[in-house]
């Protein structure tokens, strides 16, 4: 059964478990310390034991940090960058960095005007016997079925009109009905 919170606070094993954790916590603190909170020109963030937040607001005067930081150790685990950025405008720079013609995004086409006796809604397919594609026209597109399972569950066989290939042809794709 596991313990609450307020049950381990009694547990011995447990309690001299976090209290080793912290001890080693705390001695890498210390260790930091002495080269700025900076190890190979890399600074070191700590956070309050307790409240896992930063140590910039933290009481130095009390509580596990007592001895081991002061005010001014966490000052010097601040950074301050000192130097200025470039300012980048809408001008020649950025226009030779960012590529502003996207020609990767589709489009879509419609029919200006659709073949004789079809409108949207229609079921349509081709008159070549070989091609066994059945099309949906929806917004003056044609719409292919992904297989004739669907095709079934959206409409029936006597709601099937034939138009010739090239009709068929002329009027744009759209996106396939699953």
């Amino acid at each position: 059964m596991p313990y609450t919170k307020k049950e381990l606070k009694k547990v011995n094993f447990y309690q001299k478990f976090v209290n080793e954790l912290r001890s080693d916590y705390l001695l890498q603190v210390k260790k930091l310390k002495q080269d700025n909170f900076r190890r190979n020109g890399v600074l070191y963030s700590f956070e309050e034991i307790q409240s896992t937040n930063g140590l910039d607001d933290l009481d130095t005067t009390s509580g596990v940090y007592q001895d081991v930081i002061d005010k001014d150790d966490i000052d010097k685990m601040k950074t301050v960058n000192s130097n200025k950025l470039n300012v980048v405008t809408k001008k020649s720079i950025l226009e030779k960095t960012v590529d502003r013609n996207i020609v990767e995004l589709a489009t879509s086409r419609f029919a200006e005007t659709l073949p004789e006796d079809i409108v949207d809604g229609d079921n349509v397919t081709s008159d070549d016997f070989t091609d066994k594609n059945i099309y949906k026209i929806v917004n003056s597109q044609k719409r292919l079925y992904s297989d004739i399972g669907v095709f079934y569950a959206d409409s029936n066989i006597l709601s099937l009109k034939t138009i010739t290939k090239t009709d068929l042809n002329s009027i744009p794709e759209g996106e396939i009905i699953e």
